[in-house]
């Protein structure tokens, strides 16, 4: 594996311009501020209220862009991008329920005041992350839609909450530069016809979990047939800890099986002008003997890379358990940069907010990640002497003098 040393979030705003400078200087202190006190508000992590007030102006400034922003991390990105890259796409919800009185901020969910957050982020397939390709923001009118479930079907995909995946795909088709391998993966929320439609038609690469038992052109839904396959073989895979179910990391043993499906178009579907069928792969991975009292876990992954044997499936299946790391960015980016603690008078001040901390918590989780993935590089690939000198003598006990 190539050595990719961490950068740090600064080198992501590196190529702001908006057109004055004295604005790019202080986005880059605010960048700065809140790395070296990721767990403090934008007051705290300053050097007074000046600071803090200089930042509430700079995002108040006419020359202020977002999307000057997002350009910059992309960019950023996309240059420390090499080879395969797993770009790994998921939503979460910001809960701002105590902001009653932000401006334009609407509901993240049916009982929650707050804002969708959608990103795509890059990470190389051993799990070290590239950082932030994609970043997008929605928060709802009215708590519940007033559509019957009917009504919401019936709609096209542009209309829909889920288009956001689709959205996504196109952009980073656009951006990705040749002689970057890249493969979506999307948990199954992304397993939807028209998001498979879409890769399929780009001739871009995927690895969804399935959700739905579709139909097929054969007699057999797409779940059974691959459940009806003959094994490949089995393998011992660490499970990680699923901490919403208290369920505590493990290794299982686990059987895999493969087989070529033609997915129909679901009658639900409206759009004319997507093929009546899909071809794809899917891959079956089924615990052997799990511990007493807990389901055998079952994954079911489609995707449009070839299966030969159990080698070429399991690096699927290893691809697809990258996942987990999105996972750990939302952790990071509310838990360790208190994303929803955020405080803003409007709507639209939040979302750059959101940008940083975004940018931040992948740092984070580079570093982390580095000491796993390299643990016998130097700390001074990361480290300057007086940073890595001070650390040693508080973990050795040493005295400063």
């Amino acid at each position: 594996m190539e050595r990719q040393i961490p950068q740090q979030p600064k080198e992501d705003f590196a190529e702001i311009n908006f057109g004055d400078k004295r604005l790019n200087r202080r986005l880059q202190k605010v960048v700065e501020n809140s790395t070296k006190n990721a767990e403090k508000s934008i007051l705290g992590s300053g050097e007074g209220r000046g600071e803090a007030k200089a930042f509430y102006r700079l995002l108040g400034n006419e020359r202020f862009s977002m999307s000057e922003v997002m350009s910059s991390v992309t960019a950023a990105t996309i240059r420390r991008m090499r080879g395969t890259v797993l770009l790994i796409q998921d939503t979460t919800g910001i809960g701002l329920t105590g902001h009653k009185k932000t401006e334009g901020l609407g509901y993240c969910s049916e009982h929650v005041r707050g804002i969708k957050l959608h990103s795509c982020i890059a990470i190389s397939p051993e799990g070290m992350p590239f950082g932030l390709l994609s970043q997008s923001y929605e928060t709802r009118t009215e708590a519940k839609s007033p559509l019957t479930r009917a009504e919401k079907a019936a709609r096209p995909i542009e209309e829909k909450e889920s288009y956001r995946w689709i959205d996504t795909l196109r952009n980073t088709i656009e951006i990705i530069p040749d002689g970057v391998n890249f493969i979506t993966i999307c948990d199954r929320e992304g397993d939807f016809y028209e998001l498979y439609a879409e890769a399929i038609k780009s001739e871009e690469d995927f690895i969804i979990r399935v959700t739905h038992d579709r139909c097929s052109d054969t007699d057999e839904k797409i779940v059974t047939q691959v459940r009806n396959a003959k094994a490949l073989g089995t393998v011992t895979v660490n499970i990680p800890r699923d901490s919403r179910k208290g369920i505590r990391a493990r290794e299982a043993k686990m059987e895999v099986a493969s087989c070529c499906v033609n997915a129909t178009k679901p009658t639900s579907v409206r759009d004319k002008v997507l093929p009546p069928k899909l071809p794809m792969n899917l891959v079956r991975i089924t615990e052997i003997d799990p511990p007493d009292g807990q389901d055998p876990i079952e994954w079911v992954l489609a995707t449009s890379l070839a299966i030969d044997n159990v080698s070429s499936a399991m690096t699927i299946v290893e691809y697809y358990i990258q996942r987990w790391k999105i996972e750990r960015f939302h952790y990071v980016l509310k838990s360790g940069m208190g994303a929803e603690r955020i405080q803003q008078r409007t709507y639209e001040r939040i979302k750059p907010v959101l940008l940083i901390y975004s940018v931040i918590a992948l740092y984070i989780m580079a570093v982390t990640y580095a000491g796993r993935i390299m643990p016998d590089a130097p700390c001074s690939l990361l480290l300057d002497e007086d940073e890595w000198k001070i650390l040693y003598r508080i973990v050795n006990k040493k005295n400063c003098s």
